[in-house]
């Protein structure tokens, strides 16, 4: 209500202007600060683990169902990390669990794949414990040879309690390790194209492989598994640091092709829990400061894999310069490599495995023990090995196998199926009489027959190479 009086309306004016010019300073001040200084942000960048952590804990969410404005992707059509090709594994993972029909089946094999709902490009408000949150999501194209997108993943509150934003992020790490439960993890070493770094790429998460599906000497198996577990031991990292040793252990795995190196690795990393982190040394453009950028950022526990390295000049003997004066581009020189497994800014902590199918073409200084600690020779298969390889691919569809199997294995003579159940038959085998099957000595023609008959009775959805 207005004053009266002459000095009441005076009185009560100069209160409002002053009122009035204080409150606009007051603004006037706010609005000049920094923003930043008025809420608290947490950016995640697609080429860091948390974008995938970020980005599958806001798919699940239901605010996102209400939202009008999404992103439909699919594994196999999108550009960025998170819908990389595992994003359906779920749906592998249920057919594994279920016995699909036929119908089913040959509906799985055609392209269409699970359509993904993410938040589109921009400002989205929700509301996570009490409190009212801002998404923000940038992306950013590039169309330069290789086409790039670059997400970017921005999530605000106000004030400067960034709390609630830590808490958000741990709980959708934490929702994200139970979807790869399980499961081994592969990144790839990988150029980006857009500022030519290098960095470690998810590639893929696959099942982990029993160990019991590694064909190897049970003794050497075991004794390499109870090797990198005692390794990993928090106690054998106090040890090692309490004597001043370097944290780090190699091992070597050598042999012919196919024989289980690489298979054992990744069997090893899924019964250990370890990420598998698999690098080229002939990629293009690799050169020692990417190498080394690669060590560094490397996880405290994960094996690292470099395969065939036999194939690299670099780690070729160094009297042996047929191979560098053939190639001679690598721009990796052998003590650049030496000093990134255990120079003094190498990575500790991790297991290093190298694999190669010509250990006598390696360097001396690459396989010294302190580089490689432990080697392995495989070998191929004998009859222990392959008996071992059939129990393990029909145990489950030949329950009858026992025991027994062994001594049926080591005898001569064999007993040949009935006809019908040889589509492949020697002509020099006598045709089978109504009576009991003929005894013949095994031949290396009946292999035929034995695999003919191992086909048919396989029960191919249980078979994993």
């Amino acid at each position: 209500m207005e004053p009266s009086s002459p000095f009441g309306k005076f009185f009560y004016f100069s209160y409002f202007a002053v009122g009035s010019y204080l409150a606009k300073s007051l603004l006037d001040q706010v609005g000049s600060l920094p923003l930043h200084l008025l809420y608290s942000t947490v950016e995640v960048q697609s080429h860091d683990d948390a974008y995938n952590y970020l980005l599958f804990w806001l798919t699940k969410q239901r605010f996102n169902e209400s939202k009008n404005r999404l992103i439909a992707s699919t594994s196999l059509s999108s550009g960025l990390d998170y819908f990389s090709e595992d994003s359906d594994d779920g749906e592998f993972d249920d057919m594994l669990d279920a016995e699909a029909s036929d119908t089913e089946w040959k509906a799985s094999l055609s392209n269409t794949r699970q359509l993904l709902w993410s938040p589109s490009e921009g400002i989205h408000y929700f509301r996570y414990g009490g409190r009212c949150l801002a998404l923000t999501r940038q992306i950013e194209e590039r169309g330069t040879m290789l086409y790039t997108r670059t997400d970017k993943l921005r999530i605000s509150c106000l004030g400067w309690d960034a709390s609630i934003l830590k808490q958000l992020l741990l709980e959708a790490r934490v929702e994200y390790s139970q979807k790869e439960k399980g499961k081994t993890v592969i990144y790839r070493g990988a150029k980006r194209s857009y500022d030519n770094d290098f960095y470690w790429a998810r590639s893929t998460a696959r099942p982990a492989r029993p160990l019991s599906t590694v064909i190897l000497d049970h003794e050497e198996k075991t004794a390499f598994i109870q090797d990198v577990q005692q390794y990993l031991h928090p106690s054998t990292m106090r040890w090692y640091s309490d004597r001043g040793i370097p944290y780090r252990r190699g091992y070597l795995f050598y042999g012919p092709p196919g024989t289980g190196k690489s298979s054992l690795a990744f069997a090893a990393a899924g019964f250990l829990g370890l990420n598998v982190y698999i690098l080229d040394l002939n990629a293009t453009q690799l050169t020692e400061d990417a190498l080394a950028q690669l060590f560094q950022e490397l996880p405290r526990r994960c094996l690292v894999l470099l395969e065939d390295i036999d194939t690299n000049e670099v780690t070729s003997r160094r009297g042996d310069e047929s191979k560098k004066k053939r190639k001679g581009n690598n721009k990796i020189s052998l003590s650049a490599l030496l000093n990134t497994i255990d120079g003094v800014a190498a990575q500790e902590g991790r297991v290093l495995v190298m694999t190669t199918n010509h250990q006598e073409n390696l360097d001396p200084a690459l396989i010294r023990p302190g580089r490689v600690d432990y080697q392995i020779e495989f070998k191929l298969a004998n009859r222990n090995l392959m008996m071992q390889m059939f129990q393990n691919l029909f145990r489950d569809v030949l329950p009858s196998i026992d025991s027994h199997l062994e001594d049926t294995c080591h005898r001569a003579p064999i007993r040949r199926p009935p006809a019908h159940f040889l589509p492949i038959v020697s002509s020099t085998h006598s045709p089978v009489g109504k009576g009991n099957p003929t005894m013949q000595p095994f031949k290396s023609s009946d292999s035929e027959a034995m695999l003919a008959v191992c086909i048919r009775h396989v029960n191919m959805r249980l078979f994993h190479p």
